[in-house]
């Protein structure tokens, strides 16, 4: 059986049962263990699923990974007033990660009054747009993630290694109500602790609708790092 042919199967699995176990999935499939996990991280980063521990459930329509071109319209005002919010801890001479959110890449408008920044993302299109305003900038490079428009992957990995900078701006898919910031994407997730562990400051930029939302893979604690949100002074 072809990998589609698997995912295509597993989704029917899930549109009947709703959840199933990983080694269930295996042995309905006659496959082994980690190639179910392999076909479940594609479909996650696909958003028709959301992984839990040992198995699998199926996704609300609500609750599916919207593309980054629709993403791009949600919660516009808040994730302005955010933006401005953050960009009063940047200072001339910052060397800047933004991770490929589109709450981060609101930041760029206001990176054009600062001299002598570097920004470094992962996002091809915030690059872009960094370079549009002249601000200098160099993007990963990687696998690129057809969903968020994300590069990851070991290349990009390496790449945010090799940086030490001064603050990096990130946001996520949520976050729990005992502070854990959580992410649908695995690969975009070990992306954002790289840039977290060569950052000497972090923030996570969050609007409300993250409020109380868990998913799959941790990427910190909110008492590790600084969160501004819409109310925040």
């Amino acid at each position: 059986m072809y990998n589609l042919e698997r995912q295509e199967k597993i989704m029917q699995i899930l549109e009947s049962k709703r959840s199933v176990s990983v080694a269930k999935l295996a042995d309905l499939l006659y496959v082994s263990a980690p190639t179910v996990r392999r076909d479940l991280t594609i479909l996650e980063e696909q958003g028709k699923v959301q992984r839990t521990h040992g198995g699998v459930v199926l996704r609300k329509t609500s609750d599916t990974e919207i593309p980054l071109l629709f993403r791009e319209d949600q919660h516009n005002a808040a994730k302005k007033t955010i933006a401005e919010k953050a960009s009063q801890y940047i200072s001339n001479g910052d060397v800047i990660f933004l991770d490929a959110s589109t709450t981060a890449a609101y930041l760029v408008p206001y990176l054009e009054k600062f001299s002598d920044i570097i920004v470094v993302t992962n996002s091809p299109k915030t690059s872009m747009l960094l370079g549009e305003r002249n601000i200098k900038n160099y993007c990963t490079g990687g696998l690129l993630l057809r969903h968020s428009i994300a590069y990851v992957g070991s290349e990009a990995e390496k790449f945010v290694s090799n940086i030490n900078a001064d603050l990096f701006f990130f946001s996520s898919r949520g976050y729990t109500e005992d502070g854990m910031i959580t992410d649908s994407s695995e690969r975009e997730v070990v992306m954002k602790k790289a840039m977290l562990q060569n950052a000497e400051e972090s923030f996570y930029l969050c609007d409300s609708s993250k409020k109380n939302q868990k998913f799959a893979f941790n990427v910190c604690a909110t008492k590790d790092v600084n969160v501004i949100d819409e109310h925040k002074e």
